[in-house]
């Protein structure tokens, strides 16, 4: 649809379009704001908390926590029946997001990063706006080193789903087996929403207007939510951030 290439070199577009960043596909942990080798035994005592979109990523990792905070450690999991696709609501910083949705027969690549309390509210306050936080129940979690969870912590998105066709558009950046939808890279989803809300536009400018107007980012928000599909979510316990 468009290459990356033909986008402005700008570092707020450049931001934009290269949600979910860069995915390992082994288990790391996050320290010193890099990834180092994987260390289980800082798992003990800590939250699993599912990571299905950016939060698997150690960029983004970075952004949330800088250099200076306790080790995390990251664990890659495969999720079954579930798919990780295009939320109804754009970030504040350009992106459209991830939103996690009960999927039968998809198994999706996803982390789990094991965060002690002071972490865990760190997260929270990146995640608040368009996400419940709960606990899911009787899932099937495998973890690369042979572990299998019933039960994680996730941030489960309430905007609903973007869709093209009445169906949700999973994210061809996350890996799945099984996957049902149609999967398109965030490039691909930007030109689709600016032919959507202004064809005419220049796509660095729409993702930067985006980006730099409040009132335009939230009024194309609304659009995306009045046109979205509600979110089909597996078995949860609702847990909120108090």
């Amino acid at each position: 649809m468009n290459n990356i290439n033909s986008l402005r070199s700008d570092s707020l577009v450049e931001r934009a379009v290269g949600y979910p960043y860069e995915i390992t596909s082994n288990s790391f942990t996050f320290k010193g704001g890099c990834g180092e080798p994987f260390d289980h035994s800082l798992t003990s005592g800590r939250y699993p908390i599912i990571g299905y979109g950016s939060n698997q990523s150690p960029k983004r990792l970075f952004q949330k926590y800088g250099i200076s905070n306790n080790p995390i450690p990251v664990q890659r999991g495969f999720l079954d029946d579930h798919d990780v696709v295009y939320s109804a609501h754009f970030s504040s910083y350009g992106s459209l997001p991830a939103a996690l949705i009960y999927a039968k027969g998809t198994t999706v690549s996803i982390s789990v990063n094991w965060l002690d309390k002071s972490q865990l509210q760190i997260m929270h306050s990146t995640e608040w706006d368009h996400y419940d936080y709960v606990k899911l129940n009787n899932i099937s979690l495998k973890l690369l080193e042979g572990e299998v969870l019933h039960e994680a912590y996730v941030y489960l998105c309430t905007s609903g789903c973007t869709t093209t066709m009445g169906a949700p558009i999973s994210l061809a950046e996350i890996p799945a087996k099984g996957r049902i939808y149609e999967e398109l890279k965030q490039i691909d989803m930007q030109v689709i929403l600016r032919n959507r809300f202004r064809p005419k536009m220049d796509l660095s400018d729409f993702i930067t207007e985006n980006v730099s107007n409040e009132k335009v980012r939230l009024s194309r928000t609304r659009r995306l939510i009045n046109s979205s599909i509600k979110v089909n979510f597996s078995e949860h316990t609702f847990i909120g951030y108090s």
